[in-house]
């Protein structure tokens, strides 16, 4: 196994086992222009991951699949791209994690798009300063922000990329500043459960899309104001992120 592939699994492995005691299987997954190394967590259904992207309305995955090329050549051209696209694209309901040599070509989110309108596939690109941010946290503690990190690169591949008029596309350049503070900050934000914890997680997603507006973000979490006021009064944590 390649050094990176070595990182990817064991930061991978650790978020999943933080919240969720499932042991991935481990192989080797072909394609038709070359082979990956596979770490392969079945029955993911009920991850934090799965559940916070459930919650997002962003997909359902009932496993997660880690994929870093093998050889001495690890970047993912547009071939190897394609290739992966076609050795998974019946499986919708995995979510494929693909891991880059490098950084992720901006076209290569266009190309996941289409993968994903046509086919109902998510596969979420990892560029090494993203695998790097993971371990980071992962290090810390921070396995929530890992969690947040990921839902909004799916929230990235399965939205289309449109031109948006200035002051929109201001706001969300926001909103993509204010989330990689607050990830920042997140550490251990935790709830009596985890469906409480991904509630939590979520509501601050909606909360950024909302414009901090809190009515707004209540609807799109799903939870009353007198869910967010407790949650604010008794998570020190939670308060913090919201004053971020």
């Amino acid at each position: 196994m390649s050094p990176l592939a070595s990182r990817a699994h064991i930061v991978f492995t650790t978020l999943f086992l933080y919240h969720f005691a499932r042991r991935p299987a481990r192989g080797i997954r072909k394609t038709p222009f070359g082979k990956y190394d596979r770490l392969l967590f079945r029955n993911a259904g009920e991850s934090p991951l799965a559940l916070l992207l459930k919650e997002q309305l962003i997909a359902e995955p009932s496993a997660v699949e880690v994929l870093v090329k093998k050889g001495a050549d690890q970047h993912i051209d547009d071939t190897d791209l394609e290739s992966v696209i076609i050795a998974v694209r019946e499986e919708p309901n995995t979510l494929f994690i693909l891991v880059y040599e490098g950084e992720v070509p901006s076209d290569d989110y266009l190309r996941l798009f289409r993968a994903f309108a046509r086919h109902q596939i998510v596969i979420l690109p990892l560029g090494e300063k993203d695998l790097a941010s993971l371990e980071r946290w992962v290090g810390n503690g921070n396995c929530n922000a890992c969690l947040v990190y990921l839902t909004l690169l799916a929230d990235k591949v399965t939205s289309e990329d449109e031109r948006l008029p200035e002051r929109y596309a201001y706001r969300m350049q926001r909103q993509q500043e204010a989330n990689r503070a607050r990830l920042e900050r997140m550490g251990k934000l935790e709830g009596p459960q985890l469906r409480t914890l991904v509630k939590l997680l979520s509501f601050l997603l909606s909360f950024e899309r909302a414009g901090s507006e809190v009515s707004e973000a209540c609807r799109a979490s799903r939870i009353s104001r007198k869910t967010f006021y407790l949650w604010r009064d008794k998570n020190p944590i939670f308060r913090t992120l919201l004053d971020a």
